[in-house]
Parts: C-alpha cells; sequence; structure tokens
C-alpha cells in the first residue's frame, strides 16, 4: 500500500522518463500544494521520439503508434512518436497531442508514481516541476493531512499502471527467453540513412515456434501482444507522413 508518510528517501533505484523533480508527496512538504489544470499538460514530451507502453496497452496503441522494443538485453516496449529528430510528432506547435490519437498511460499517470521502499510498501512519488502542480491548486493533494478523493483515484491510476509495468517485464523477459528480438531499421525509398533503428520481434524466428511454445504464449497472454506489436509496424507509413506535414 502507498505509505504517504514515510521518512525515507527516494530509492536510489526510483527512475522515470522524463521527470525532472521527483519528491515523495508529503503534507509536510506538499500540503499547501496541488493540481490546477493547463492547456498543454504533456507539452514537456515534445521532444521526444517513444513513450513508455505496457503489454495492456498494445491493442489500443497498434492503431496510433508502431510499437517497437527498446534493445534485446533489457527491452522496454515503446510507442514511436518520432522519427530521427528529437521531436514529437503528435504534439504540435501549441504544445497539444494529436486529437483522436491513443495517449500512453505512461503520460497519463503523471505527475504520479509509486517507489517502492520496502518488500510490501511504497510511497507516493510526485513531479513536483508539471505544469499542473500548483502553489494555488484547484484540487489540493491533502485535505487534513489525507489525501483528496481526486488525488487518491490519480495515486490508484499509477498503482494500477505499475502492476501492468509489472506484467510487461515479465512478457519482455519471455521474448528475450525465446530470442525473438533483432535489431530492424527504417529508411526512406531510395536512401541509405536510417531514420530508425529499434529492435522488433523477428517474424523468421516467430514463425519457426512451436506449437507448444505457441500454446504458452496463448495461455499467459503473450500471443496477442505479438500480433498487435507486429500489425503495429505498418503504422510507420502514417509517422512518415506526419513528418511530411509537420
Amino acid at each position: 500500500m502507498p505509505d504517504n508518510n514515510t521518512q525515507n528517501e527516494i530509492p536510489s533505484s526510483f527512475s522515470r522518463f522524463l521527470w525532472k523533480q521527483p519528491e515523495l508527496l508529503t503534507p509536510k512538504e506538499h500540503g499547501s500544494l496541488g493540481i490546477t489544470p493547463v492547456e498543454t499538460p504533456l507539452s514537456f514530451a515534445s521532444e521526444s521520439r517513444g513513450m513508455p507502453l505496457t503489454m495492456v496497452e498494445f491493442r489500443s496503441a497498434q492503431h496510433d503508434y508502431p510499437i517497437v522494443f527498446s534493445d534485446d538485453k533489457d527491452p522496454v516496449p515503446l510507442a514511436a512518436v518520432g522519427l530521427s529528430e528529437p521531436r514529437n510528432l503528435f504534439i504540435d506547435a501549441s504544445g497539444r497531442w494529436a486529437p483522436d490519437v491513443y495517449i500512453p498511460a505512461y503520460l497519463r499517470a503523471h505527475p504520479f508514481a509509486l517507489a517502492r521502499v520496502e518488500a510490501d510498501r511504497y510511497a507516493v512519488v510526485v513531479d513536483r516541476a508539471a505544469s499542473i502542480v500548483s502553489e494555488n491548486p484547484k484540487t489540493p493533494f491533502f485535505v487534513d493531512g489525507e489525501l483528496t478523493e481526486t488525488i487518491r483515484k490519480a495515486v490508484d491510476f499509477s498503482r494500477g499502471y505499475e502492476a501492468e509495468v509489472e506484467r510487461t517485464r515479465e512478457f519482455c523477459a519471455r521474448l528475450r527467453e525465446l530470442d525473438l528480438l533483432s535489431a530492424q531499421r527504417l529508411r526512406q525509398q531510395g536512401s541509405e540513412k536510417d531514420l530508425v533503428r529499434y529492435f522488433a520481434v523477428d517474424t523468421e524466428k516467430f514463425n519457426a515456434l512451436s506449437a507448444a511454445t505457441l500454446a504458452s504464449l496463448f495461455k499467459d497472454g503473450y500471443l496477442a501482444a505479438i500480433f498487435a506489436h507486429l500489425f503495429s509496424l505498418d503504422q510507420w507509413n502514417g509517422l512518415l507522413r506526419r513528418d511530411t506535414k509537420s
């Protein structure tokens, strides 16, 4: 369970992509702070080319993004949102995310996360530098030392997200165990320059899997994720079109 009164510091192992100022959320340090909505809460991701995904998101994300893996040693699934330049093609010049496009849960959970401080104890962490964190909040973090209902729901979302992250690690460990990931590249037609280098499931290795292995992947819920990942690679064309228009 999240522990908002822990005196521990943030564990050294805690790390979050794009976070600038992680702090343990406590009534003492943040009792006067809270959340105030802003027009462009996701603008902090405007220079990112990939956003972390959990396995459960593949089904939704496959319609908008190529789903790739960071490497084959400690793979992390990513929604590819950019090409060679450090630019998120789904965020416009005003800082707004493209309409009617799936937004990764990693971004929706921000500015909250859970950090394990002991085997069965977690602390709530907040990115103090997030644009929606305010000293004159519309929604305070705490009332009478307790998390407000809105913030508690946001923390619950983060708890569910962390559970999916762990399940995704198990999925990636299985891919690594089966040696299914291989280095791949994206090039524009007629060019020798790589726009993107990434890792993806090797279709030849995948097609060579035994019936027993495929049955095991299906039983664990991994087979659907693999197919969603492979189908998503068609979205590179859409990403190229976005790059041309921008």
